[in-house]
């Protein structure tokens, strides 16, 4: 949720509003950085004055006209200091992204104006983000019908140009419950079932159990990016999510309000403070009808900085699930928060990794203990038999790299298992955290209208087309399909290339169908937030 991307500047302005969380995390994890500023500065800025203090003289004195210039001058130069360039448009800080390296391009600015930068961003932050490319309206919506497998009469409701109605090809006797379990943090590294390290056998295990994504992508690398994603079906923007923006507050599609009307009761999960990222709002606005965070955790709860632990947090999801009407259908997000920056969380149970404890492979391997003894008790559950479940990692936890856009580290895992999976399977095409929404929908067995840009990946015949997945990090998207690459960047030409063996490269083929498929999704998921036509 608090981590690195390459935009930090922006991130600590938005998480100014979060003084618990944060001033947790800094306390616990940097109190000798804290301290040793907090004593080296007042001492140095004390030396400072004391050394070069001058000797008393006479203040000098200017005449009108002479003050008068100075100041003409003065002005003259801390205006072309502010703009910062003689060229026709003034420095950005683009202007110092000289290498693909995002941190490197970061150090040579000032702190100072790129805190300043970043506050100017935040309040323009509801106009949409980047436009890349200007493309006609009906040619954006015809790209981004194409590319979700259906038919053009599918799409009927001119007032949203994605609305159609979705067929289930999967007949349920009786409604199925839905549980969303999504990971902090969690990326492939971490995960011995997609070759990172040996830190997941519950998850490995359950692999086998279920419907398993080989090659599942995040949208981006914020919770709330990957909230709006796999609840809400969205795509990403180099905008600030969906979560937190005005016009997504109320009836914003999400897999809440589509369950409501069908006698689902709908519940998020959250063992920190359900207002952080403005969560709660979004949710009790979009169909979800109650909230259970740190607060409604028993007394007995390991409460750590970023809330209770997911052990604690799962037992009492479980308790709850176990106590729901046999005739009354629940849907439930329950999102984790242990394998968070300081990594915190209860002794015992499983064996570390390493040494120290607070460190990011034992935190992930907590929550992986945490997940198994979950579905060990589910497993043993009334409500199992009838619910399907999804556990997948809301983004990755170290999101950088050298090149234009570290697509390895945008790698996660999805599980969909339950008694209502009729047969394990693997899924080895390239998807994306917006196929998930229409992909469960379509296995409980519902139909309906929805607004959804993603494809049902349980149907064979949408794994037999190219599998993509679109990437969002900072002011850069990519649109991946196979292995090959579009990456869009602001005041850029388009960029092509391939993505083989975890390395990207630039490609000299040309591919300028994939080009207007990346300019076409991000120019559809801006106008589907600023026109309303995600509902």
């Amino acid at each position: 949720m608090l981590q690195y991307d390459s935009r930090p500047n922006y991130l600590f302005v938005e998480y100014l509003g979060y003084a618990k969380e944060v001033g947790g995390t800094l306390i616990k994890d940097y109190w000798a950085h804290l301290l040793t500023t907090a004593v080296l500065l007042p001492t140095i800025g004390w030396a400072y004055v004391r050394l070069t203090r001058p000797a008393p003289h006479p203040p000098a004195t200017l005449r009108v006209w002479q003050a008068g210039l100075l100041s003409a001058l003065l002005f003259v130069a801390l205006a072309l200091c502010a703009r910062g360039a003689l060229g026709h448009r003034p420095a950005n800080p683009a202007t110092a992204a000289v290498t693909t390296d995002h941190l490197v391009n970061e150090l040579p600015l000032s702190s100072l104006y790129t805190v300043t930068y970043a506050i100017y961003q935040s309040r323009k932050a509801e106009e949409g983000g980047i436009t890349y490319a200007e493309m006609p309206q009906e040619r954006v919506i015809d790209i981004v019908r194409r590319e979700t497998g259906l038919p053009p009469g599918a799409f009927t409701d001119p007032a949203s140009p994605l609305r159609h109605t979705l067929t289930s090809p999967h007949p349920r006797e009786r409604p199925l419950n839905l549980v969303i379990v999504l990971e902090e943090s969690l990326g492939a590294e971490f995960v011995g079932r997609l070759g990172g390290l040996p830190l997941t056998p519950n998850l490995d295990r359950l692999g086998d159990q279920g419907i398993w994504f080989d090659q599942l992508y995040a949208t981006g690398t914020r919770s709330v990016r990957g909230i709006e994603a796999v609840v809400a079906g969205f795509p990403p923007t180099s905008a600030v999510s969906t979560v937190k923006l005005a016009k997504s507050q109320r009836d914003f599609f999400t897999l809440a309000s589509f369950l409501k009307p069908r006698g689902y009761e709908s519940t998020f999960y959250y063992g920190g403070e359900s207002h952080f990222d403005n969560m709660r709002s979004y949710f009790m606005g979009n169909g979800f009808d109650r909230v259970v965070e740190q607060k409604d955790m028993p007394a007995s709860a390991f409460i750590a900085t970023w809330g209770a632990s997911d052990g604690d947090l799962f037992d009492v999801a479980h308790q709850r699930f176990s106590q729901q009407p046999a005739d009354k259908p629940f849907f439930a997000l329950v999102f984790s928060s242990s394998n968070h920056a300081p990594f915190e969380f209860p002794d015992g149970g499983f064996e570390l990794h390493e040494q120290p404890k607070n460190t990011v492979n034992n935190a992930v391997k907590y929550a992986d203990h945490a997940l198994g003894r979950f579905f060990d008790k589910a497993k043993q559950s009334a409500y199992w038999d009838n619910t399907l479940f999804l556990v997948v990692a809301d983004h990755n936890s170290r999101v950088y790299g050298p090149s234009v856009i570290p697509i390895e580290r945008f790698h996660i895992p999805g599980l969909i298992l339950g008694g209502a999976v009729r047969a394990p399977e693997r899924i080895r095409t390239v998807a994306s955290q917006i196929d998930l929404a229409p992909t469960l929908i379509s296995m409980m067995g519902l139909s309906g209208e929805v607004p959804l840009t993603g494809r049902d990946l349980s149907d064979p015949a949408q794994r037999t087309r190219p599998g993509r997945a679109i990437l969002q990090f900072d002011k850069i998207q990519a649109y991946m399909e196979g292995s090959h690459v579009a990456v869009l960047q602001p005041d850029s030409p388009p960029r092509l290339m391939s993505y083989l063996d975890r390395q990207l490269k630039d490609s000299t083929e040309s591919h300028p169908a994939l080009v207007d498929k990346a300019q076409a999704h991000a120019r559809y998921a801006q106008w589907a937030y600023q026109k309303q036509w995600h509902r």
